[in-house]
């Protein structure tokens, strides 16, 4: 199979496999490894941005503070000060001195679309340009905001913006906004917490804290942030940064729970040991070989979410 291929070449530990179950046809194997003590990865906290990275990041918080200072200010019975981070695989690849342009920012007290529809206006009153009419959005599925044109100058930000509605059978529980910025694609979306029910791996989603929302991912090492008030990375697990140190795929609550909660969890870990090399925890493969996350992975997970993870 292509998947033990890549497993064997790509893994730096002997591996063993076991087949533990077949979904809709789909032709996969969620393989166990047992992990070897590995030399520690270099990782550098105090990352340099690209220049494109640089502009980004003075522009969100050049509107933060504006937001800050004149708005949330204005109204602090409303309102609450925002606090903008990079999260999860961005932080993960800058810390291994790895490039990426995958960069997802996670705000604390207001939705994606709300913050983008106002950095927008606050980059056309800057600019004088008068702020144009938005298309009105209706369904659950992707519209454009506003209207791309062509300018004398690039926009820093662009006039398009994509609002992903809330669709709770697509495991859209919170509404995304999409756009360019310096001509680099960016999600804006808020930080949340999530529950699950015993039948379905679509979660309910709400509005969340830092602490919240790392804790729902699927490894510790995915889940560190980079505040951009304060340019550090943020470890709120306690475990990332060490974990990635040392090549360690970990959950950051309980493995068996995280699993069953998503069994989805379990083909992303594989995923990221066969491209990164890392090893799975021993309590974490532990959990992964459990009957129970067998029997939740051929009824809670769709042929389409596998094929995604693995291919």
């Amino acid at each position: 199979m292509w998947l033990q291929k890549q497993l064997r070449t790509q893994l730096q530990f002997k591996p063993f496999f076991r087949r533990v179950t077949q979904i809709s046809q789909a032709r996969f194997i969620i393989m166990s490894t047992t992990a070897t003590v590995k030399t520690p990865i270099p990782i550098n906290t105090n990352f340099k941005l690209t220049e494109t990275e640089k502009k980004i990041t003075d522009l969100l918080n050049e509107y933060t503070k504006y937001y800050n200072d004149n708005i949330a200010a204005a109204n602090p019975a409303e309102l609450k000060p925002l606090t903008l981070r990079i999260t999860g695989g961005w932080v993960r690849d800058k810390l291994l001195g790895k490039e990426s342009h995958d960069i997802d920012i996670g705000i604390d007290h207001l939705s994606g679309l709300d913050f983008v529809t106002g950095l927008k206006d606050y980059v056309d009153a800057k600019a004088g340009v008068e702020a144009e009419d938005s298309k009105s959005i209706k369904g659950g599925e992707n519209k454009e905001i506003g209207e791309q044109k062509s300018d004398k100058q690039p926009r820093a930000v662009s006039r398009s913006m994509y609002k992903i509605e809330k669709n709770p059978e697509k495991s859209k529980h919170l509404e995304t906004c999409t756009t360019k910025i310096y001509n680099v694609d960016i999600d804006f979306v808020n930080l949340r917490s999530e529950k699950y029910t015993e039948d379905s791996r679509i979660p309910t989603i709400e509005k969340g804290t830092p602490e919240e929302d790392a804790l729902r991912r699927d490894a510790t090492l995915n889940a560190m942030f980079f505040n951009l008030s304060t340019m550090q990375v943020e470890d709120l697990t306690g475990k990332g940064l060490s974990d990635l140190q040392n090549g360690i795929l970990r959950t950051p609550l309980e493995p068996i729970n995280t699993f069953l909660d998503d069994p989805l969890r379990c083909l992303r870990l594989i995923r990221f040991a066969a491209c990164y090399s890392f090893n799975v925890d021993p309590v974490t493969l532990q959990a992964m070989k459990q009957e129970q996350i067998r029997e939740m992975l051929k009824h809670k997970i769709s042929r389409e979410r596998i094929d995604f993870q693995l291919w």
